[in-house]
């Protein structure tokens, strides 16, 4: 071929190989193209196929924008279907970075998502399954494995609502504002992933740090809680006790473990406290308690026994109101769970009840208001200035919470008690030993109601009351001092035939005092039905047979030379073998029961 015809040839075969390599060239980008546009419809349809078949509900995406160079899709509008038109999840945006196998493979890998403001309802059924476990668990369809893998899950603005639907009244915790950080997730196996973040609670703030699986359930977190309100928690401790909060600000650092991680059921450890207490009665809807700080040290929780326990308690500036109503039935069973309040007879926990234990319960600057209203007159004594501490408080016995206790009444009178006495035990047992200053017996007047048939004008009493309690049943030794005793005018003239006012005078030592012991047998289920008058001018009787060595010697002071008659009018009885002298009104005080 000549040299002229092959130096045609060549840039006619480099014309068509450069239009063949456009044409390649154009077709490559036009299919670019098209699958690029192609693509976040896929991503849409796949991406709602595999939600909605994890979570068994409807998922609708608002749009999906795909950034290919970044790897990464954004997702607008994201919901998954709930009850009504309240979704299980929603997210206003999602920003995805994934690994282009994912697009190729029956699952995802995600190298980082975030998720902005969305709201999460989790679910714990009564049947305690969780409402989303298909979509975080392992499993999908038929059993089969479809991976999801996060390497960084971040939440911002977001809001979580627990509702836990086990109880009878479903309960619902809400977070807001809640920004979060989650690593590892992976739902091909069962390790837990670490989280850590902070939200917004009711108004205070709540901190957690930790790992937590879903497929099989696991919880082990640490928790900073700071001036949350303790109302939020209200249907919890209705479990603990009757009576409920009305204000308090809760700060405590617990650990909560759960699942595979506890071996007791849902686990609380830690410590805390309350600023502002108030608790109130619901069935009355006032106020029984408050107290400027509650302090809880050494907090446990078991859900499996059950158990509550705490290694220390201390109360400052508590209020606490006691009340005896005209049944007898007291406000005190509002600190019980619903479920004993009207249990057993003795008052303590039946089988399968919560166990309480407390190490030491300390109170500073206390106060008691006390009322009993079965009495014909109301009944109210307020004490103060109560500082001391009860030790080894448990329900599982019975008198062996050692109290020591010291304050005063409102009249600046000082008391002090001391003893064994456990009130989350079962029946009433153990031994106190009460000791009251001086005492206005005005103040027990309605107690007092006579003392011998008479009224009581003024006086005051210092009282030593050992009480020993065995099942309910009280057994007392009182030794009670009588200062400065005036009685009044009669108000009962069968109730002694003695001359109960000059008796008084005889017993009176020089500084005007009279001392009596007053032992006492009584059940407590009425403990009104003792006048304690009465007990006492029963007590007087007895000391005069005690403090004489002679009848006739005290006969010469009760009714005197003259012959006295006794107060209540009645004739004195006369012996002529001793001279005119009465020795039957000292043998009738002397038998008299």
């Amino acid at each position: 071929m000549p040299h002229s015809h092959r130096s045609m040839a060549r840039p006619a075969r480099k014309r068509r190989l450069g239009m063949g390599l456009s044409v390649l060239a154009a077709l490559v980008l036009l299919f670019l193209v098209a699958w690029l546009w192609a693509l976040p419809a896929y991503i849409d349809q796949r991406l709602s196929q595999t939600l909605a078949e994890r979570s068994g509900r409807q998922v609708t995406i608002g749009d999906v924008t795909l950034t290919p160079w970044r790897h990464q899709v954004t997702l607008d509008g994201l919901r998954i279907a709930g009850q009504a038109d309240t979704p299980v999840f929603s997210s206003q945006r999602v920003v995805a970075t994934f690994d282009w196998h994912s697009l190729f493979e029956s699952g995802w890998r995600f190298e980082r998502i975030d998720l902005k403001a969305p709201q999460l309802q989790l679910i714990w059924r009564s049947g305690g399954a969780w409402n989303l476990a298909q979509l975080f668990g392992g499993d999908g369809e038929g059993g089969e494995s479809a991976p999801l893998r996060i390497a960084q899950l971040n939440v911002s603005d977001g809001q979580l609502d627990w509702i836990n639907r086990r109880p009878d009244e479903p309960l619902t915790l809400s977070l807001k504002s809640l920004d979060l950080e989650a690593r590892h997730y992976d739902n091909s196996n069962d390790r837990p992933f670490s989280l850590q973040g902070q939200a917004d609670w009711s108004g205070g703030m709540l901190k957690g740090e930790g790992e937590m699986g879903f497929s099989p359930w696991t919880v082990d977190i640490d928790l900073d809680a700071d001036q949350v309100p303790l109302t939020v928690l209200s249907g919890y401790l209705a479990y603990v006790m009757r009576a409920e909060p009305s204000s308090g600000a809760l700060s405590a650092r617990i650990r909560l473990r759960a699942g595979r991680a506890s071996d007791a059921g849902t686990q609380v450890n830690g410590q805390g406290e309350i600023e502002g207490l108030e608790m109130r009665d619901p069935d009355q809807d006032k106020s029984i308690a408050r107290a400027e700080r509650l302090a809880v040290e050494g907090l446990t929780f078991a859900s499996a026994q059950p158990e509550l326990t705490a290694e220390r308690v201390s109360l400052t500036a508590p209020w606490l109101d006691v009340t005896i109503d005209e049944q007898l039935d007291t406000n005190l069973a509002a600190w019980r769970p619903p479920s004993s309040s009207s249990g057993s007879e003795d008052g303590g926990s039946e089988g399968g009840g919560m166990r309480y234990a407390v190490g030491t319960l300390a109170i500073e600057r206390g106060a008691v208001a006390f009322s009993d209203r079965h009495l014909p007159r109301p009944f109210e004594l307020e004490f103060s200035a109560l500082n001391g501490e009860w030790r080894q408080l448990n329900s599982d016995q019975s008198g062996d919470g050692q109290l020591s206790l010291e304050g005063q009444l409102a009249d600046g009178s000082p008391l002090s008690i001391e003893g064994a006495f456990d009130p989350l035990g079962g029946a009433l047992n153990g031994n106190l030993n009460l000791h009251f200053e001086r005492l206005d017996l005005k103040t027990l007047a309605p107690y007092l109601r006579e003392f011998g048939g008479y009224a009581v004008e003024r006086g005051q009493a210092t009282l030593d009351l050992d009480y020993r309690l065995d099942q309910g049943r009280l057994q007392a030794q009182n030794h009670l001092v009588l200062h400065r005793l005036k009685l009044g005018e009669e108000v009962d003239a069968s109730a002694t035939d003695l001359p109960l006012k000059t008796l008084v005078g005889v017993l009176k030592s020089d500084d005007g005092t009279i001392e009596l012991d007053i032992p006492m047998r009584l059940p407590l289920n009425d403990p009104g039905a003792v006048d304690f008058g009465s007990v006492a001018g029963q007590a007087i009787r007895e000391a005069l047979e005690n403090l004489v060595s002679s009848p006739l010697e005290t006969l010469s002071e009760v009714v005197g030379d003259d012959g006295e008659r006794p107060s209540n009018g009645a004739e004195p009885a006369v012996d002529d073998e001793s001279g005119g002298d009465n020795p039957a009104l000292y043998e009738r005080a002397r038998t008299r029961q």
